[in-house]
């Protein structure tokens, strides 16, 4: 397969582009995928009708499932344009990228009744204490005081920002700090590991590379993430982002040159 450096080095020499269709196809997978981690029931063919049609079909679909999809596509989007941009990382970035998440169901009377009661405010870090919740096997298995609370969680984020900006550690290793820390952190009222993935791409794709999708058939992201903390094995999470991204640019490249190839049938006159 090759190194994560060898491999960048000839997608980058094949200049690829995406066609419009095959780019559609990608932001909804990764809608589909990174919301699936978090609960999402919708399949990745709703996820396409809903995203390119605004109707969807089948049974039992709940409310909050379409609006978590719509609101991460307009995060991704905004990602995306933050990258052609050449925004720089920050707070105010991160909190946007967070409430675009959750915007639309923080506009639902029945979600987020308590965070709204103590004077939680859209487009803000959180102002009342929060948890982190382990699960395995579908069980709480752990509850952990973040390292942030709402009176010293605008400065945190001020310092971690600067900190990811004056490292000298690569993207990758960068970006997948700055997922973990916001995770430890939970600065906001929800969203904190789905806004971490938008990040973890924003960092790396400013280098150049592609956006990838947190597929979870083999390694899931969540758990990684995890066992990382708990277990105290650092650099799987930067082993994670390496072998997704090693995957995205093997499969461009043997695209690219299977097109190249010269194949079916033409007449001759």
């Amino acid at each position: 397969m090759g190194t994560i450096q060898e491999t960048f080095r000839k997608y980058k020499a094949l200049n690829l582009t995406m066609s419009f269709e095959e780019e559609r196809e990608m932001l909804f997978r990764y809608v589909h995928l990174t919301n699936k981690l978090e609960g999402n029931k919708l399949t990745l063919a709703q996820t396409t009708q809903l995203l390119s049609t605004d109707t969807i079909s089948g049974n039992n679909i709940r409310t909050k499932d379409i609006l978590e999809q719509k609101g991460m596509y307009r995060a991704l989007v905004r990602m995306l344009n933050a990258v052609g941009a050449k925004e720089e990382l920050s707070t105010s970035l991160m909190i946007e990228l967070n409430w675009l998440v959750i915007g639309n169901l923080w506009k639902l009377d029945d979600f987020y009744i308590d965070a709204k009661q103590k004077g939680q405010e859209p487009g803000n870090f959180k102002v009342g204490n929060n948890l982190i919740q382990i699960s395995r096997g579908g069980k709480v298995i752990e509850r952990m005081k973040p390292l942030s609370s709402p009176d010293n969680v605008s400065e945190n984020m001020d310092r971690l920002v600067a900190q990811v900006e004056k490292s000298t550690a690569s993207e990758i290793k960068k970006a997948a700090f700055l997922a973990q820390e916001l995770w430890l952190h939970q600065p906001f009222v929800d969203g904190n590991k789905r806004t971490g993935r938008l990040l973890i791409n924003f960092l790396t794709m400013k280098k150049g590379f592609p956006l990838f999708v947190f597929d979870d058939k083999s390694i899931n992201y969540n758990s990684t993430l995890v066992e990382q903390y708990l277990e105290n094995r650092p650099g799987l999470v930067e082993r994670y982002i390496e072998d997704a991204l090693l995957k995205r640019m093997n499969k461009a490249i043997d695209l690219k040159q299977d097109k190249g190839k010269d194949r079916g049938f033409r007449m001759v006159l």
